[in-house]
């Protein structure tokens, strides 16, 4: 079992942080970002990135407590071009098609936590 030292079970926070339309910043309960990372595992070694993400992220504390480089606390992600191997976020619900479609251009392995209405655009 892996150390659960300062991650959060679930916490929210409504900050305007990423050009969405609404405040909509809400972090991924842990054990949603531990699924996610059994079933879309980064390969060691990767730059990972996590661009709609702060310090107090699951994913962050996660991935940190597990060795992985991570840069996180992005805000010019939709305009400046990063140097990655693996994205993972829960991003702003409310620019979710723009977020899809650059990490459509970028061509990078992406996960990305989305409600099911998204996959209908």
């Amino acid at each position: 079992m892996e150390d659960m030292k300062g991650i959060s079970k679930m916490n929210s926070n409504s900050i305007n942080r990423y050009k969405g339309e609404l405040e909509d910043e809400w972090y991924t309960p842990v054990d949603i970002v531990f699924k996610m990372l059994k079933e879309f595992p980064p390969n060691k070694g990767d730059k990972i990135i996590c661009p709609f993400d702060t310090e107090s992220s699951n994913f962050v504390k996660v991935l940190k407590n597990r060795g992985h480089n991570v840069i996180y606390g992005i805000t010019d992600f939709m305009e400046k071009n990063y140097e990655f191997d693996y994205l993972i976020t829960n991003p702003p619900f409310s620019n979710k098609d723009n977020i899809i479609d650059r990490c459509v251009e970028i061509g990078k392995p992406s996960v990305l936590i989305l409600p099911v209405e998204a996959l209908g655009g």
